[in-house]
């Protein structure tokens, strides 16, 4: 089975791999799934699911080594997800949509930014993939959030969090990558986020895309925004 969007290009093929409920409830939330997914660009080719039982089949399909908890993993042109009877408590399916369109959003954002011949999505800093893939997912995260992490002893760390830091730590580091981004998108919008694309396709790491892109480093944009994360605390 092959579900299309034509206006967007998002193809999902389930022809192996995919069980017969999760195929069903896929192609009853697909149009919700692209409508959450279409302003964040095109897509330029087919993304295979499958579906898996057990954790063990599920890192396998990780391009490197992780200590999280996982129920989906993305790649340049694949969504792997854990199958929802072997989630620790059983998805709604208000959250296995959730889950798989920031799956989906992983993939747009590494086809998108992705040299063409290159078969491994390309390193993107973890605050700018994973705060996009949790605001297409979940919405843009409330400012207010931000108190939650004004005094945060590692706040400086979160940003660019490594496994260990978002295995141990996972909510705060996900809940800064979202505020991060979004703070980046109110400032940069699409038209940066397209130039980033473009740039990293031609072939530029991402910090050297981003400098071109918004004609700052990423070091400090990061920097700026924990600094006025924490000078807010102060004020409380």
């Amino acid at each position: 089975m092959i579900l299309q969007a034509p206006s967007t290009g998002l193809q999902l093929d389930l022809t192996q791999g995919v069980s017969g409920e999760v195929r069903v409830w896929l192609a009853h939330e697909f149009d919700s799934i692209a409508a959450q997914l279409r302003p964040w660009g095109r897509w330029t080719t087919p993304v295979r699911v499958e579906v898996v039982g057990d954790q063990q089949s599920l890192r396998a399909a990780a391009t490197c080594e992780t200590r999280l908890q996982l129920t989906g993993i993305a790649g340049l042109n694949q969504v792997t997800i854990l199958s929802p009877q072997r989630w620790p408590v059983p998805p709604t399916s208000a959250q296995l949509l959730q889950a798989m369109v920031h799956e989906l959003a992983h993939v747009l954002l590494f086809q998108r930014c992705c040299p063409s011949g290159q078969v491994l999505p390309p390193y993107i800093a973890t605050w700018f993939r994973e705060g996009m893939a949790v605001v297409v997912a979940e919405g843009a995260p409330s400012p207010n959030l931000r108190r939650d992490l004004g005094f945060h002893p590692h706040l400086d760390h979160l940003p660019n969090a490594d496994d260990a830091r978002m295995a141990d730590d996972a909510a705060a580091c996900y809940l800064a990558a979202a505020l991060l981004f979004q703070a980046w998108m109110d400032r940069f919008g699409a038209v940066g986020l397209t130039s980033l694309c473009r740039a990293m396709r031609a072939g530029h790491p991402f910090a050297e895309a981003h400098l071109r892109a918004c004609d700052l480093t990423e070091a400090a944009f990061v920097s700026n925004w924990v600094a006025a994360v924490r000078a807010e605390a102060k004020l409380q």
